[in-house]
C-alpha cells in the first residue's frame, strides 16, 4: 500500500450541489462540508470515477474499489453563475442563472488516497488522466454538460511513505511522478 497526495487542475467548473440560503436570502448550491467547514468529496464519487476509467482501459477494475480516499479536498472555493437556458415555452426568452460554490477552471485542488498493493503510481496517474479527460468529478451533475473535468498536476508519495522490503526504489531514488 502507498499513501499519495494528488493535485488536480480543473478544466471545467466543479459545482456544489447542496442547496442553502445565503444571509441575503439568495439560494446557492454549496459544496458539501463537514462541521469544521472542510469541503467533502465522498469516496463513492472517486470510486465511480475511477471505475469508469478502469473500464475504458480494460484494466485495474478490481483494484479501484480498494483505493481509500480521504474525504477532504483542499482548494479555493469561489462562486460560479451557471446559466440556465430559457425554456422554449418561456415567452420572455429571458436568461436565468443559478449560483453555485465552485472550483473554477484553472483552480488546483489537493486530495489524498491510499493505493492498494498492485496499483502502481503510473497506473493510478493513467486512470486519473482518463477520468479527468472524459468524466470529471463534480457534486453537481448535468446531462448536457460535463462539470469537473480536470488534468493531473501531480501524484506524490506522502511524507509518511516508507520503503517496503523488496521495493524497487532505493531511498534516494523516489518513485515520484509529476506533470505540469
Amino acid at each position: 500500500m502507498q499513501e499519495v497526495a494528488v493535485r488536480l487542475r480543473f478544466r471545467t467548473a466543479c459545482l456544489g450541489n447542496a442547496p442553502r440560503r445565503t444571509t441575503r436570502g439568495d439560494r446557492i448550491f454549496s459544496m458539501q462540508r463537514d462541521d469544521q467547514g472542510r469541503v467533502l468529496f465522498l469516496p463513492s464519487w472517486w470510486r465511480e470515477l475511477l471505475e469508469y476509467a478502469a473500464k475504458v482501459r480494460s484494466r485495474y477494475l478490481g483494484l479501484v474499489s480498494q483505493i481509500r480516499w480521504a474525504v477532504y479536498v483542499d482548494g479555493p472555493v469561489k462562486t460560479w453563475r451557471r446559466t440556465i437556458v430559457a425554456a422554449k415555452d418561456d415567452v420572455r426568452g429571458r436568461e436565468r442563472y443559478s449560483l453555485h460554490e465552485a472550483f473554477r477552471p484553472g483552480d488546483v485542488v489537493a486530495a489524498t488516497a491510499v493505493l492498494p498493493t498492485g496499483l502502481s503510481l503510473d497506473a493510478f496517474i493513467d486512470l486519473l488522466t482518463v477520468a479527468g479527460t472524459y468524466a470529471g468529478i463534480s457534486p453537481f451533475k448535468d446531462a448536457n454538460f460535463t462539470y469537473g473535468l480536470f488534468e493531473v498536476v501531480s501524484v506524490l508519495p506522502t511524507a509518511t511513505h516508507r520503503i517496503a522490503i523488496g521495493d524497487a526504489h532505493a531511498p534516494g531514488d523516489s518513485p515520484l511522478r509529476q506533470s505540469d
